[in-house]
């Protein structure tokens, strides 16, 4: 695919079968990602249902789509290192193997976030010493720049771990959100010096001693104040954060329709206010840091949107050459620690 393609156009692999639409909506998100321009997209999975989707469409953006055969899916839910080995071909395997061949920059999935996970972790392979990808990203519309690492793929962390995922986090936030010296904090129930449990207080040891632009804590609610650019917690912390924003969005957003009269400047105020507090669902989904290969990892119930978002955040992945500068600054940063 990528030989074929006119220069500077970056070819990404979308698991057309992932997400609690398939098709439906992944075929016209594909066709807006190429229309937003810089993509070409790889549709992986049932040809027939992908081709059928595809022919109600009369757009010269087709030209940029290939459809890549693939068998199956692996479902939310499934244990995904069981799956992946029963299920081969299935569309998140198959878009993963095209970026390990070198056939497409970065795949994107709203499928199963643990099969992209193990897929993204087996075929590409993660960064020296990253035992598992972390997932990373603004989840906090009111604070749109602030980075939140781990989102939920690493439960049991150790403080050397959250030290590289505060490198991680940095880095994302210089390359992708262009923050020249990123503060960086530890999510805590105390912004205090000396607040938190033994995991915070030995990562606050660390992280004293590198060059990050390290602020000491946080708490919940300065998340929504931008008080730091990039936030770092255990992955079970994070997802309980991650959940609860989602949750809140949703009842808030559906208290304020119920609650008006129904008008264009209601739904307005109710989609203002849901993309402030979820942002990453907004946006589509989020980079997993720490491998060896671009992938995004979305919501299985996002609209065209949100999913042309999330192609669109793996093209910028791809410009920033963030994969690749991983090793570097992880290096950077063990040594500082190191010698300390």
């Amino acid at each position: 695919m990528s030989d074929q393609l006119p220069e500077g156009i970056i070819p990404i692999a979308l698991d057309a079968m992932g997400g609690d639409h398939g098709p439906a909506v992944t075929v016209p998100a594909a066709l807006k990602a190429i229309g937003n321009g810089g993509v070409a997209i790889a549709l992986v999975g049932d040809p027939t249902a992908i081709e059928s989707e595809l022919a109600k469409y009369d757009t010269p953006a087709k030209k940029l789509v290939q459809v890549v055969p693939a068998e199956g899916v692996i479902p939310e839910g499934a244990n995904p290192a069981l799956a992946l080995r029963a299920n081969p071909k299935a569309s998140v395997l198959v878009a993963a193997g095209a970026v390990k061949a070198g056939k497409a920059s970065a795949f994107v999935s709203m499928g199963s976030t643990g099969a992209s996970i193990a897929a993204g972790t087996v075929l590409l392979g993660t960064v020296d010493g990253i035992d598992r990808g972390a997932l990373g990203g603004p989840i906090v519309g009111y604070a749109p720049d602030t980075v939140i690492i781990d989102l939920g793929t690493n439960v049991d962390t150790r403080p050397a771990q959250l030290a590289d995922f505060a490198a991680l986090g940095s880095l994302m936030s210089r390359l992708i959100y262009d923050k020249s010296n990123p503060r960086v904090a530890l999510l805590s129930v105390g912004s205090e010096e000396g607040k938190g449990n033994a995991q915070v207080k030995a990562t606050t040891d660390l992280l004293r001693n590198s060059s990050l632009n390290f602020i000491g804590n946080v708490e919940p609610h300065d998340l929504t104040a931008g008080k730091a650019e990039v936030v770092v917690c255990d992955g079970f912390v994070g997802n309980i954060v991650l959940k609860l924003t989602e949750g809140l969005g949703r009842a808030i957003t559906d208290h304020i329709r119920s609650a008006l009269p129904s008008s264009p400047e209601v739904d307005a105020l109710a989609d203002e206010v849901f993309a402030r507090t979820n942002r990453l669902e907004a946006l589509g989904g989020g980079p997993l840091l720490g491998l060896k290969g671009a992938v995004i990892v979305g919501h299985g119930s996002s609209g065209v949107d949100a999913i042309a978002g999330a192609i669109g955040t793996a093209k910028t992945v791809v410009e920033n050459d963030y994969i690749n500068a991983q090793d570097e600054e992880l290096a950077r940063i063990r040594n500082e620690i190191a010698v300390s």
